[in-house]
């Protein structure tokens, strides 16, 4: 557009020269406002994708924007720090830990078992610039270390706090060693006090610190405003802190001068409080002491718990905000519940590895925000957030829900501008972002209430959502429909919502989104009322079916079959059926629809994978496109522990790599068997085991093969040129099932229903499209009334 030269793309996929990888950065009334298909992302897949392959991009990329410096320093031996780490022994659990998933995972084969030190990587060299004092510590210190210095290097990044906190940070130059694994150790842990002895283990960890150095070190730490010390102020601790860290002897021990009988700690407890908030004793009186039952209880508590310590006030907001700024990009609940440093060692002993390679520019948080006001703006947003979502009650949430609307109201139109200046993919990081999804979680909330003035409420928040035009525009549709429902059901005002939907129907809204209005518009057209006008019945009626996909317009496969019964009619429903030796088997629906289709012969192999399978299809071959940093797009790729590219959820994915995506759909639309599966294979083996990406590698890359071969380079072309125009909204939806025959390479998606079971708009829109597609879809339902509902196709029984 400017005249200079374009940069010119090798393509490829049949190079035979490798190319060096670029990597970069129901039934009822009810709509759901709440889920976020952006963040529906497959947490069971464990993942893989192309180191070196012929399927690469290769350009040169001049970019040389602000970035977060990457490095990684050696560490000496350090005399009071070490690393002590359990070594699993032959023969025990292959488990562990995955905060991703949260819950426990098999570690990959190709996981190294001992934790090598970070800094240690032949992939890149010590910054010059790193702090010698900060060489010698262990490992979590030093991912806390390393982000600490990456702050004070980065101009644009210092900028974004405030100088309390900068100065703060600076200190950390300063810290008397071990201070800062205590430190790091106290952030991360319980925010409590700690007692002299539990402060000094935590300090040394394995290594034993002398008491004149610790009380150097301890005293260094109160100067500089990191650690808070209980004997500077003798009101700081209160009854509870002090019971939290004395032991039931000592406090026995406490009960025992107070002349107090007890046997538990809870006993303590209890006995001590009611002790300390009676008025004075009668007998202290008659000997004449002046003290209260709380000054003398309270002072005793205190004579036994000694010297305690904990992070400072100041230390605790410095040290949050520092990770919220340098984890920019990343899901701040990982930060807030403690499981970052464990994501970061899953990633360092390569249980868990993230797609983004260490040699990528990474963008950071300047690429949002340009004043410290602006980030403390986005991070207080943030923190209302967390206040919605943690409430108890629904008054609570209506109560924070009045304060963000009156917040969002107030935005200037300068913040505005600014937010529509940003790229889409960036404006979640804004708070008005945050304003319209908690509007948005609300309404369900404020529809609970029952009461006039909620519901008028609700729809004054529908209303504003539908108006602006920064934010989720993906929902728009899905507010109309919410906004029509309310005035049907709650105001009875079905000329009103008629009204709405007529609007959202004629509306600029992508047509595969109105889809998702069309059910409500067609029940609202066909309900005999005397309110709704013959014009505005035919209108929305007309509408309605436009472009509609029904249930009925598919193939279906009735299979009659009573389920077990479940205890309580909770949990999935099963069926039982026999294997070859005989033994009785209970299936969930979708496998026992597998074995029928394959019994009858037509199929022989068949995965209840869902969108897994084209998920990984897609990404296996797209792996390059997908994560390849593009020249002139900020913004994209913020942090290392990212799983995707920031606008993979977008709809700018597909426009800023149209070239590339459009090329590489020709070379698969025209690429011959062979190709096409050593393509698949190259880029699976190229893959760490345990890489978190879009890749299920739990399906097996055999699987992945027979399912393309059956499918053919054009039909793989069409699948993915879906996921690639529109991933948000079409990883989801997919067929259950993926049955197909290896001999006659026959194939066939198929969507399993109960009796009580209706589709999802996405679900009838990916059927509609793999038939028009030219490929074999069907319903497969499954039940003891399958024919109850109308909306259902006539039987074809197996």
């Amino acid at each position: 557009m400017d005249g200079t030269p374009q940069k010119r793309y090798n393509l490829s996929l049949k190079s035979t020269t490798p190319n060096k990888m670029v990597k970069t950065d129901q039934t009822v009334d009810v709509i759901d406002l709440c889920s976020d298909e952006e963040t529906d992302t497959n947490t069971d897949n464990t993942n893989s994708a192309i180191k070196s392959s012929p399927m690469c991009l290769r350009f040169d990329d001049s970019d040389t924007t602000n970035s977060t410096i990457l490095y990684t320093p050696k560490t000496p031996t350090n005399s009071y720090e070490s690393t002590p780490k359990k070594i699993n022994s032959p023969g025990t659990s292959k488990k562990f830990f995955s905060p991703t998933k949260n819950r426990l995972v098999n570690t990959p084969q190709k996981a190294k078992k001992n934790l090598h030190n970070m800094f240690n990587s032949s992939d890149g060299a010590l910054d010059e610039s790193f702090p010698d004092e900060f060489k010698s510590y262990d490992d979590k210190t030093m991912f806390l270390l390393k982000i600490i210095h990456n702050y004070l290097n980065d101009e644009p990044l210092r900028k974004l706090l405030p100088e309390s906190v900068d100065n703060l940070l600076s200190k950390t130059l300063e810290v008397v060693k071990p201070g800062m694994r205590l430190i790091c150790r106290l952030f991360w842990r319980k925010r409590c006090w700690y007692r002299r002895e539990d402060a000094k283990k935590i300090a040394g960890g394995d290594n034993n610190i002398d008491d004149p150095h610790f009380e150097f070190m301890i005293n260094s730490l109160v100067e500089q405003g990191f650690i808070k010390y209980s004997a500077n102020d003798v009101n700081c601790m209160t009854f509870d802190d002090y019971v939290e860290v004395l032991k039931l002897n000592e406090l026995k021990d406490v009960c025992k001068d107070l002349n107090i009988k007890v046997k538990t700690k809870q006993e303590a407890i209890t006995s001590l409080k009611n002790f300390i908030s009676r008025p004075v004793n009668i007998s202290n009186y008659f000997k004449g002491e002046k003290s209260s039952n709380a000054n003398r209880g309270m002072e005793k508590l205190r004579l036994k718990a000694g010297k305690c310590y904990r992070l400072s006030e100041s230390a605790d907001v410095t040290f949050t905000k520092l990770y919220y700024l340098m984890y920019f990009g990343i899901d701040y609940s990982i930060i807030r519940e403690s499981k970052l440093e464990l994501i970061l060692l899953n990633s360092k002993v390569k249980k868990e590895i993230y797609p983004i390679n260490d040699d990528i520019t990474l963008d950071n948080a300047s690429v949002v925000f340009n004043t410290s006001d602006e980030f403390e703006s986005y991070v207080n947003a943030y923190t209302i957030s967390q206040k919605w979502h943690t409430a108890n009650t629904t008054d609570e949430k209506i109560v924070i829900s009045s304060m963000v609307y009156s917040l969002y109201k107030n935005l200037s139109e300068e913040e505005w501008n600014y937010y529509k200046s940003l790229p889409s993919w960036l404006r979640k990081y804004t708070p008005g972002h945050i304003y319209i999804k908690l509007l948005e979680k609300s309404v369900p909330e404020l529809k609970k209430m029952k009461e006039k003035k909620y519901i008028k409420q609700a729809l004054k928040i529908l209303t504003t959502l539908i108006q602006q035009s920064a934010f989720r525009q993906h929902k728009k549709s899905l507010w109309y429909a919410e906004k029509a429902l309310i005035l049907e059901k709650h105001e009875n005002s079905y000329e009103k919502a008629a009204e709405v939907l007529l609007e959202g129907l004629k509306s600029d809204i992508e047509e595969d989104c109105k889809c998702e209005m069309r059910p409500r518009a067609f029940k609202l057209a066909t309900l005999k009322c005397t309110e709704l006008s013959d014009e505005l019945r035919q209108q929305l009626l007309q509408c309605a079916l436009l472009n509609s996909v029904k249930e009925n317009d598919f193939e279906a496969k009735h299979i009659y079959k009573q389920p077990t019964e479940t205890c309580n009619n909770r949990g999935k429903i099963k069926f039982e059926t026999l294997t070859s030796d005989g033994s009785r088997m209970f299936l969930d629906a979708e496998e026992y629809c597998i074995e029928e289709y394959i019994n009858t012969g037509e199929y022989t192999h068949g995965g209840h994978w869902e969108g897994r399978i084209i998920s990984t299809i897609f990404f296996v071959l797209f792996w390059d496109i997908i994560y390849v940093r593009l020249p002139g797009v900020r913004g994209v790729f913020l942090s290392q522990l990212q799983m995707f590219p920031q606008d993979l959820f977008t709809d700018s994915f597909y426009v800023n790599r149209k070239a590339l995506i459009d090329d590489r759909l020709r070379e698969i639309s025209n690429a011959t068997e062979s190709e096409l599966l050593t393509w698949i294979q190259e880029t699976w083996d190229s893959r760490p085991e345990g890489e978190l990406s879009g890749i299920t590698r739990s399906i097996g890359v055999e699987r992945v093969k027979a399912v393309c071969r059956c499918l053919g380079g054009a039909a793989t072309s069409a699948l993915c040129a879906r996921l690639a125009k529109d991933y948000r909204r079409t990883h989801s939806g997919f067929p259950d099932l993926t049955l197909w025959n290896q001999i006659t390479k026959q194939i066939k998606f198929v969507e399993v229903k109960t009796d009580s079971d209706k589709p999802s708009v996405k679900q009838l829109q990916w059927l509609r499209y793999l038939v028009d597609a030219g490929l074999r879809a069907e319903f497969c339902y499954v039940g003891t009334n399958t024919t109850r509902c109308k909306a259902r196709a006539a039987p074809q029984h197996i």
